[in-house]
């Protein structure tokens, strides 16, 4: 790296920071989904038992009573909360994304020999 120019071992310190934010938001991403995933079919199988069934969930360490209306709501609004939180991550990613390809075409460009004309 001794003749990169310092402006350009400065943007590439950038891009490796750029990536390693990348990496977190799609570990992030895979958890919300998986847990959205998890989240939905609970939903559904909640959704096929008849309105007085004997619901259980856990809470902390402690597995408690519920009714169907209930574990319905915290389902449903369980879902919404991730959806919210998949939507952020995915348009955090997308920004991250932009800056990374365009912080690349200035250190290829910084890199690129001048062209004699």
């Amino acid at each position: 790296m001794q003749n990169v120019p310092p402006q350009v071992q400065a943007m590439l310190g950038q891009l490796e920071s750029y990536q390693q934010q990348l990496q977190l938001v799609i570990q992030q991403k895979q958890k919300v989904q998986a847990d959205l995933t998890e989240a939905k079919k609970a939903l559904e199988e909640i959704e096929k038992l008849p309105d007085d069934a004997i619901i259980y969930k856990t809470v902390g360490t402690l597995i408690v009573k519920t009714t169907k209306d209930k574990a319905l709501q915290e389902l449903k609004e369980k879902v919404e909360t991730l959806n919210v939180r998949l939507n952020a991550l995915n348009r955090q990613e997308q920004k991250i994304n932009e800056k990374v390809k365009e912080l690349t075409q200035k250190i290829q460009a910084a890199l690129r020999p001048p062209t004699a004309g």
